[in-house]
């Protein structure tokens, strides 16, 4: 459970990845306006842990590929309806931005009216799967509007980065976690909709044994992206 005021580290950083690594490729990192940035940063400060790196979204991807980082997967999630064009426009600009670098994921807010239209635009201008933060969204995984992202996600052969393990868990959210996530629940989705792959980012903390038992009983290993 996240609590308030804990540590952030401050350790010393290195000026480069050590030079005997293979290609290393950055598979979470969050990007947002400067606005959204900051009223995280914000909310992290009060409620968490102060953010170490408060750099723009240029700064932040530039930081990351010059020390040696290979690539990047982008991600923002919207944190109320009508907002996600917006943050899938924003996606695409950074994407353009550092040509080759950048693998973007659009996002939507579950529920929102035109999800499916608004999806169907960003894989169109070259967003290569969709974020979703059921903390952060509060939505049902297996609620019935869920139905028509799933189907299009699995039709595009687009993969959906989804939190919906249960912690952290903070008592200033809006849900309970532990209400709204669970491997069962994501069970049902796989059950329903069985091309669609999907990462359960965290390694799914804290169900690691039920997670990894998904892993085995769904194998991705035949599945490649387009």
């Amino acid at each position: 459970m996240l609590r308030p005021n804990l540590p952030s580290l401050d350790d010393e950083e290195g000026e480069t990845l050590p030079g005997d690594l293979p290609q290393v490729f950055d598979a979470h990192v969050h990007i947002f306006p400067d606005s959204i940035f900051s009223a995280i940063r914000a909310w992290f400060d009060e409620n968490a842990w102060p953010i170490r790196y408060r750099l723009t979204t240029s700064e932040l991807l530039e930081y990351l590929l010059s020390r040696g980082v290979s690539q990047v997967v982008a991600l923002q999630y919207a944190h109320k309806p009508g907002i996600s064009r917006m943050l899938n426009r924003y996606m695409v600009e950074k994407c353009r931005e550092f040509p080759g670098k950048i693998i973007g994921l659009a996002t939507i807010f579950p529920g929102e009216e035109h999800a499916e239209e608004i999806l169907k635009e960003a894989f169109a201008h070259g967003l290569k799967g969709l974020k979703l933060h059921a903390h952060v969204q509060c939505f049902d995984m297996n609620a019935k509007e869920m139905k028509v992202v799933y189907a299009l996600c699995e039709s595009e052969r687009k993969p959906i980065v989804m939190h919906v393990g249960r912690e952290p868990k903070s008592e200033v959210y809006k849900c309970d976690p532990y209400q709204i996530c669970s491997a069962e629940r994501l069970e049902r989705v796989l059950l329903d909709f069985p091309e669609l792959r999907i990462c359960v980012p965290h390694l799914g903390f804290n169900e690691y044994e039920a997670y990894r038992n998904l892993i085995e009983k769904y194998d991705t290993s035949g599945w490649t992206p387009p």
